[in-house]
């Protein structure tokens, strides 16, 4: 009796053994993973812009004629537009003006003489009473007194232009950053006085990796702004930083924000391009960040088909957020991803999924 119960239990223990081998070969024909699905993307990218205040071109100050400096602007001077920031004696010029306008008024009278007597010279000569020689002296006197008054003419118009610039006046708001001649000092027409720095026409260059043009033409399609802002780009440097590989942007500086702003003070600007993809398959999506995996020069991710099988994916990455990169890629929104159990993960090998929560 004690032996026929024996073998029922030895032959229980076989059966039971067997069917718990057997349910363990049938489990291990899947890899167990976790997944999680990939998420819609319709935001725009966000690049920062690292950028600079550069001077812009000095104003130079410089005198017109041989004249004494008399006074000028301190260095460092805040200078409104239209304000005198240095000016010059200007009596021997204005006397020369009185001397050349009295020559004109002695050559203008030498001209009607002129002319008035090859007049009256020129009715004789159908008489025969005047030498042809005589009436062509006659013509080059009254063309000679013309011509002078006319050189007088431009030297005075000169003259009373060097005069007005005797007097020297900001074209902007500008700051005094050098002084070159001091009060009392005889200056020499050409001779620089000074040098004002615009305060209102700084420069605004920001640095853009060159590789965001290789991908396609972002800025044409770009917004820019400063201090929550919309700024408008003015224009893009056709050079490339040899050493840093970045093209130069340079932006308008007539905006409120820019004036509070110094030469040579660092700040960014958010560039905002709008998401696009040059070929229909492709879609922009949002991925786990442990779900994408670089293999040489490429980044790719584990997707599974309807059949719960694995399909390896490239992506390319275009943003990266907390947790998560944004891709472009085939993957649409939904699709599960393979974020824990790819390694050793073949193409088209059937898997266990295990959804994760989105996060």
């Amino acid at each position: 009796m004690r032996n026929s119960q024996f073998r029922a239990f030895l032959a229980s223990s076989i059966i039971s053994t067997t069917l718990f081998s057997s349910s363990s070969i049938f489990a291990d024909d899947s890899r167990a993973v976790l997944v999680e699905a990939a998420h819609p993307w319709q935001q725009a990218i966000n690049t920062r812009l690292f950028c600079s205040v550069l001077s812009p071109p000095l104003h130079q100050v410089s005198s017109h004629t041989e004249a004494e400096l008399t006074q000028v602007k301190p260095v460092g001077s805040i200078i409104k537009a239209g304000e005198l920031v240095a000016a010059q004696d200007g009596f021997y010029l204005s006397q020369e003006i009185e001397i050349i306008r009295t020559d004109i008024a002695i050559t203008q009278s030498q001209l009607i003489y002129a002319e008035e007597e090859l007049s009256r010279l020129e009715k004789l000569s159908s008489a025969d009473m005047v030498s042809p020689s005589h009436l062509n002296s006659l013509k080059l006197n009254a063309d000679t007194y013309r011509l002078t008054k006319q050189r007088l003419e431009h030297q005075l118009t000169t003259a009373e232009y060097r005069l007005e610039r005797l007097q020297h006046y900001a074209r902007t708001d500008s700051q005094v950053v050098s002084i070159e001649a001091n009060p009392g000092e005889r200056l020499n027409s050409g001779q620089r006085i000074m040098q004002l720095l615009p305060l209102k026409e700084n420069q605004i260059e920001c640095s853009l990796p060159e590789e965001k043009l290789n991908n396609e033409n972002l800025l044409n399609r770009s917004s820019f702004t400063f201090r929550d802002q919309n700024i408008p780009l003015r224009n893009i440097s056709h050079t490339v930083n040899p050493e840093t590989q970045n093209l130069n942007l340079y932006f308008e500086t007539e905006s409120e924000q820019f004036p509070s702003l110094l030469v040579g003070q660092r700040f960014e600007i958010t560039m905002q391009t709008p998401l696009s993809t040059k070929n229909t398959r492709e879609r922009v999506t949002k991925v786990p960040s442990d779900a994408v995996i670089l293999e040489g020069d490429q980044y790719k991710v584990w997707t599974l088909d309807s059949d719960q099988r694995a399909v390896s994916t490239e992506v390319q990455i275009i943003d990266t957020l907390k947790g998560h990169f944004v891709v472009r890629s085939t993957i649409k929104p939904g699709d599960l991803v393979v974020v824990l159990g790819y390694e050793g993960l073949q193409p088209n090998e059937t898997v266990s999924p295990t959804k994760r929560e989105n996060t």
